[in-house]
């Protein structure tokens, strides 16, 4: 199986939460994205683990979000089933979580990575003397340098160029869009092995790796066109609420747990969210809500933080408004 991964696009939601806003701690896979990056490496064993395809975020959809959350005899048994009944999201305990995950070369090399790419371009990369790829067993690996879009119209263009299944809204409950982003798919191993693109890509870098001795990355710009992660910050009077979609591509979630968060599955005008709540001491609480989209195979997240946040009840009636305007 394929992992998706998410790099970039919870860049925004760990800094707000460093700045102790209410937000959810999320720790994505290296790259993303250290937010959609794909699961093609991962930084740590926390948060939400896809299995299937990739979002770019690649190889065994992986998407780790370190939610941090409570009361694992109630939430770590929460599922959202699909209409044939297949589970589609699976919440459990940090316990259950497999333990290893490879070791990946991102980390070692991102600010190279990301000095030698402008602002939303995908690089290709292989790193010689290194292994391969964890997760997808593949030589080219993939990343990408997150690109924040200020301008709502730029921002609609952007999803439709990409192929987008999701398009965000430019308002959300009276607040105004401040920015968004869209993050690549990666594709899993048989596409980079069978996809010509690929093959000749790879084919380049080891090339150069030959006739160079005297470095071991290896990298070039490789455009892209399809979305596996988009995001969006809406702002009004100092109070910000984002919307996070992880486009699924046929897998699975799991959502893995930490003892603080208390999660609860309701329902809104027939629609399954989950409502997450979480108390730590070293950090102010919040809460969030998300669902999974069967239509589009999304899952999103809806946040709410800033100069204030909103309650349950209004956070419930977004996400209900939402909903019905097509997330």
């Amino acid at each position: 199986m394929e992992r998706t991964g998410i790099h970039s696009g919870y860049q925004d939601i760990r800094e707000a939460a460093a700045r102790e806003e209410q937000l959810p701690s999320i720790n994505v896979t290296e790259q993303v994205m250290a937010r959609v990056r794909g699961m093609e490496q991962v930084r740590s064993g926390r948060g939400i683990s896809f299995a299937g395809r990739t979002a770019a975020t690649s190889g065994l959809l992986v998407l780790l979000l370190l939610i941090t959350v409570t009361a694992y005899a109630a939430s770590e048994y929460i599922q959202i089933r699909n209409k044939e009944g297949v589970v589609k999201v699976q919440h459990l305990a940090e316990s259950q979580m497999p333990q290893g995950g490879g070791i990946s070369s991102y980390s070692k090399y991102e600010q190279k990575l990301m000095n030698f790419a402008e602002p939303g371009e995908q690089i290709v990369y292989y790193v010689r003397g290194e292994p391969i790829s964890e997760g997808t067993g593949s030589l080219l690996q993939f990343a990408y340098k997150e690109q924040k879009i200020t301008d709502y119209s730029a921002f609609l263009k952007q999803m439709e160029t990409k192929h987008s299944p999701v398009i965000l809204p430019e308002t959300a409950g009276g607040y105004a869009f401040k920015y968004g982003k869209v993050n690549p798919l990666y594709p899993p191993k048989a596409e980079r092995d069978s996809n010509p693109v690929y093959s000749q890509a790879l084919h380049e870098l080891i090339g150069e790796a030959k006739q160079d001795k005297k470095r071991n990355l290896f990298m070039k710009i490789l455009p892209w066109t399809e979305t596996g992660y988009v995001s969006a910050e809406y702002t009004k009077q100092g109070a910000i609420v984002g919307i996070s979609a992880y486009l699924m591509n046929g897998g699975n979630m799991t959502v893995y747990q930490q003892p603080e968060q208390q999660a609860e599955k309701l329902e809104v005008d027939g629609r399954e969210l989950i409502y997450n709540h979480v108390v730590r001491p070293e950090v102010v609480t919040y809460h969030y809500l998300n669902w999974y989209n069967e239509g589009q195979d999304t899952y999103f997240m809806l946040t709410t933080y800033g100069d204030r946040a909103l309650t349950k009840e209004q956070l419930l009636k977004l996400a209900g408004e939402l909903m019905k305007g097509g997330l």
